[in-house]
C-alpha cells in the first residue's frame, strides 16, 4: 500500500504466507491500514493497494470487496477470475503480466479486465513476455505503473453517481454509500446497482436483497430535498425532506418501501460465507470436546491444535514449505488462535467469541448445551435436520454454520462425527468449508472426501426449500473421472463450446459422491463462484493442448476429445471453469489470445444441466 505525498509504503502479508488475503489474513490487512491511518499523518484519500502473485490476487480481492477504501490498484501477475468486476469500476488499475507465466495464467487477467474495460473501468493492462512468473522484473512496466498511480486520489463519495456492487458473503457488504442490511431468500450472491439521477432521484436494481441501507449524507443526494426512489423499475416512492443521515429500503409483500423504526431480530441474520464468516477479525475460540472414547478425545484435541494454526477454517498439518521462521506456508506465522477444552469455556467466552466446536453433543459439553436449539442433530448413526431430512450412515461427519443459540449475536462452526478420522488434520470437510463453498451444512463421509449432502439457510435461518426436487446423481458420478466427465458435459452444453476442459474432481481411492443419496443441489455449492471462460483455438493448437493434458499427472481432463475428428484448420471453442486455469498455466506454458468470460457460473450450470443431455 502506498500513500502520497511522502511516498510512504507498508507491506502487509497477513498472518500466513499462504493466507491468500482471505479470512483472518484479510482482516489483518484492514486492521493494519486502519491503525496507520489512525496513528500516522497520511492522506487517506491517496492510499493505494498493490502486490504481486498472491498479492496481485489480493489487490483485486480487497479492491473489489472494499472499493470505497482505495485510490488505485497495481497488481502484478494477479488473478481476478473469481472477482465481481463491477465492484472495481471506480478503482483505477494498472496491471502487469507476462504471457509465459507458468504459475498464474495471464488469462486470469485478460478475461476479467476485458469485462472491466467494457463496463467503463479505468484499466491499463501492460502485457509483456519472457519474464515467466517474475513480471516484477519487467522494469519498464513497473516504472510506468508507479508513475500512473502516483496522482490517483480516492474520489469523494458524493461524486459517485453509479455503484454496481456484488456481495459474495456477509463480511464485505458495502460499496461506497450503500450496504446490504439483509440478504434475500437465496443463499447466493446479492447485488445492488444504484444510479443517482437528476432531480434527487435514485434508480435501484436490487437482486437477492431484503434490506438495503443508503447513507444519504455520503451520497450525491441533496438532504434538503425530497428523494424519489424507483426499485427494479417500479413506480417511484418518495421520502420527504429533510433526508435522514441514512435510510433503509425494505422489501415487503406489497413492494418496496422505507423502513421506519423496527425491532431487530433476536439473532444475527444469516449471510453467505460458510465457515469463513467466523474468521472476520472478531474474537474467535476453538473448543474441543473432552467426552467420548480415548481415540475421540485425542482426535478432537489434535484437531483443535491444527485449527489453531490456521488463518481460516481449514486444519492444515505441519507439512509443506517453511520459510526462515520454520513455519509452514499455510499456518499462522506468529502465535496461534485461542483453544479451550469444553469444560473451561465461560459465559464471557460465549458472549464475546465466535466458536469453532469440535465434537458431538455427547463428546462436547458446549455443543450439548445448545444441541436442542440447533437445526441439525447427530446420533444413532444419522444426521437429522429440523425439517425432517435424515441422512443415515455409520461413518458420517457434519459441518454446520449457525448462530449460537446461547449468544445469538455470535456464530458457531460445528464439526462432529462418531468417527475420530473426521477430526484429523487436512480433513476434507473443513477444507471444503474454508473455500468458496456456498452452503451452511456439509455432510461427508468421515475420513474420506465423499460428499453426502449440503444445505443452506435463508436470511432468517430457515432451510432453503427444494432439495427433494433436485435430481439424484447417477452412477456415472460415482468415480472421479466419471464426475469430471458429467461436469464437463454440463459446461459444454451451457456454453455452446465444442469441448470442455475440467479438473479431476476427487481421487481414485474414494467415491466423490454417495450415489443414490447425493443430489445435484448438494454438489453445486462446491462449484459456486467459479466462472466459466471459453478459449478459441485452431484445431492444430487444440491437438497440442490435448496432448499436454493427457498425462494423468496434468490434473486436467478433456472428456469426449478424439484427435481423429479434429480439423487442424478449423477453430474450436473450449470451455473451462476458471479453477482449471491454475493447472492450465503449468501444463500449457502459453495462453491463447482469444479468451472470454461467458457470464456463466459453474455452480448454477450444474443446477440446470448436470445429468441432462
Amino acid at each position: 500500500m502506498v500513500s502520497h505525498p511522502g511516498s510512504f509504503e507498508m507491506s502487509v502479508l497477513g498472518r500466513a504466507r499462504d493466507g491468500g488475503f482471505r479470512a483472518l489474513a484479510e482482516a489483518d490487512v484492514l486492521q493494519a491500514v486502519a491503525y496507520v491511518e489512525a496513528h500516522w499523518s497520511i492522506d487517506p484519500d491517496r492510499v493505494g493497494i498493490r502486490g504481486g502473485s498472491m498479492g496481485g490476487g489480493g489487490t483485486y480481492r480487497l479492491g473489489a470487496r472494499y472499493p470505497h477504501l482505495w485510490a488505485s490498484g497495481r497488481p502484478s501477475c494477479g488473478f481476478a477470475s473469481n472477482i465481481p468486476m463491477g465492484n472495481l469500476i471506480t478503482l483505477p488499475i494498472y496491471a502487469t503480466h507476462s504471457a509465459d507465466d507458468p504459475v498464474v495464467s495471464i488469462l486470469h487477467e485478460r478475461g476479467p479486465l476485458a469485462l472491466l474495460r467494457e463496463s467503463g473501468g479505468q484499466v491499463v493492462f501492460d502485457e509483456t513476455n519472457g519474464f515467466g512468473h517474475a513480471v516484477w522484473d519487467y522494469k519498464e512496466g513497473t516504472e510506468r505503473g508507479a508513475a500512473w498511480v502516483r496522482d490517483k486520489v480516492r474520489p469523494d463519495s458524493r461524486t459517485i453517481r453509479r455503484i454496481d456492487y456484488t456481495a459474495t458473503d456477509g463480511v464485505a457488504t458495502r460499496g461506497w454509500w450503500a450496504e446490504i442490511s439483509e440478504w434475500g431468500g437465496d443463499p447466493g450472491n446479492a447485488r445492488f446497482v444504484l444510479t443517482a439521477g437528476a432531480g434527487n432521484a435514485l434508480f435501484a436494481e436490487l437482486t437477492n436483497i431484503t434490506r438495503l441501507r443508503v447513507f444519504t449524507a455520503e451520497s450525491p443526494f441533496d438532504q434538503g430535498r425530497p428523494l424519489s426512489v424507483s426499485v427494479n423499475g417500479a413506480v417511484p416512492i418518495a421520502l420527504p425532506a429533510p433526508l435522514p443521515e441514512s435510510l433503509v429500503l425494505v422489501r415487503r409483500e406489497a413492494g418496496w418501501g422505507f423502513e421506519s423504526q423496527s425491532e431487530p431480530p433476536a439473532f444475527r441474520l444469516h449471510t453467505p460465507g460458510s465457515a469463513s464468516l467466523l474468521y472476520d477479525g472478531e474474537p474467535l475460540l476453538i473448543v474441543y470436546g473432552t467426552g467420548g472414547t480415548d481415540a475421540a478425545r485425542a482426535a478432537m484435541r489434535s484437531a483443535a491444535e491444527a485449527a489453531s494454526a490456521s488463518p481460516n477454517p481449514s486444519w492444515p498439518d505441519s507439512g509443506g514449505d517453511a520459510g526462515s521462521e520454520g513455519v509452514p506456508d499455510s499456518q499462522n506465522l506468529y502465535g496461534r488462535l485461542r483453544v479451550k477444552a469444553d469444560a473451561d469455556v465461560t459465559a464471557a467466552d460465549l458472549a464475546r467469541c465466535h466458536l469453532v466446536l469440535l465434537g458431538t453433543a455427547a463428546q462436547n459439553s458446549v455443543v450439548g448445551r445448545m444441541a436442542g436449539a440447533l437445526p441439525v442433530q447427530m446420533g444413532d448413526g444419522a444426521v437429522s435436520c429440523s425439517d425432517g431430512l435424515t441422512l443415515h450412515g455409520a461413518s458420517l461427519a457434519l459441518g454446520l454454520v449457525h448462530y449460537n443459540p446461547l449468544a445469538p449475536d455470535r456464530l458457531v462452526f460445528w464439526v462432529a462425527s462418531d468417527d475420530p478420522a473426521a477430526y484429523r488434520a487436512k480433513s476434507a470437510l473443513p477444507l471444503v468449508m474454508s473455500g468458496a463453498f456456498s452452503a451452511d451444512l456439509l455432510v461427508m463421509t468421515a475420513g474420506a472426501p465423499t460428499l453426502v449432502a449440503s444445505r443452506s439457510f435463508d436470511s432468517r435461518w430457515r432451510w432453503v426449500k427444494g432439495r427433494e426436487a433436485s435430481p439424484l446423481l447417477g452412477a456415472a458420478c460415482g468415480t472421479a473421472s466419471g464426475l469430471s466427465g458429467e461436469v464437463a458435459a454440463a459446461i459444454r452444453r451451457a456454453s455452446g463450446a465444442d469441448f470442455a476442459m475440467v479438473g479431476i474432481y476427487g481421487s481414485a481411492a474414494f467415491a466423490p459422491v454417495e450415489v443414490g443419496v447425493t443430489r445435484v443441489s448438494d454438489l453445486a455449492p462446491l462449484f459456486a463462484h467459479t466462472p466459466i471462460g471459453v478459449v478459441r483455438v485452431p484445431g492444430s493448437e487444440l491437438l497440442e493442448m490435448a496432448r499436454k493434458a493427457s498425462p494423468a499427472d496434468s490434473g486436467i481432463l478433456l472428456p469426449g476429445f478424439e484427435a481423429a475428428g479434429i480439423d487442424p484448420a478449423r477453430r474450436y471453442g473450449i470451455a473451462l471453469p476458471v479453477d482449471v486455469l491454475w493447472a492450465f498455466s503449468g501444463v500449457m506454458k502459453t495462453a491463447p489470445m482469444d479468451y472470454r468470460l461467458t457470464g456463466l457460473d459453474t455452480g448454477a450450470v450444474l443446477e440446470r444441466f448436470l445429468g441432462s443431455r
